[in-house]
């Protein structure tokens, strides 16, 4: 089993970015938790320099070595996947944010209206238009 000082160690021989810190901490009712802090980031809305935190990834004392590493790694993954969602624009709006309301996605998706397909879709047969 890996003490809290032990999963540090494990996440301290982790190097990504500038700017980005991993840490291990625990909660109020004791669990051990990794987040990560970037220090030099800038707000996909105001354009300003900013910090972030990630969420949290509870680790058990019963992970080893690799899980933590592993952890590490889905910490970093999901952050980026979660910028990349907030920065990537379609007619200037970000229409993947995380942000999102879940309500109003609701009731978009609500709406006939709302969905997109091609006559192929479930086939994917592909017609060469040359040919006819």
């Amino acid at each position: 089993m890996l003490t809290l000082k032990q999963m540090q160690g494990a996440v301290d021989e982790v190097s990504y970015k500038n700017g980005w810190e991993f840490d291990v901490t625990r909660d109020k009712g004791g669990r051990a938790y990794l987040q990560a802090t970037c220090h030099n980031a800038v707000d996909s809305q105001t354009g300003e320099d900013t910090f972030w935190r990630t969420a949290k990834y509870y680790l058990s004392k019963h992970m080893c070595r690799q899980e933590i590493i592993g952890a590490v790694f889905k910490c970093v993954r999901d952050a980026e996947e979660h910028e990349m969602r907030e920065w990537f624009r379609y007619r200037g709006s970000s229409i993947y944010s995380p942000h999102l309301d879940p309500d109003a996605l609701a009731d978009l998706a609500s709406r006939k209206s709302s969905f997109v397909f091609r006559e192929n879709a479930m086939s994917m047969d592909e017609v060469d238009d040359l040919l006819t």
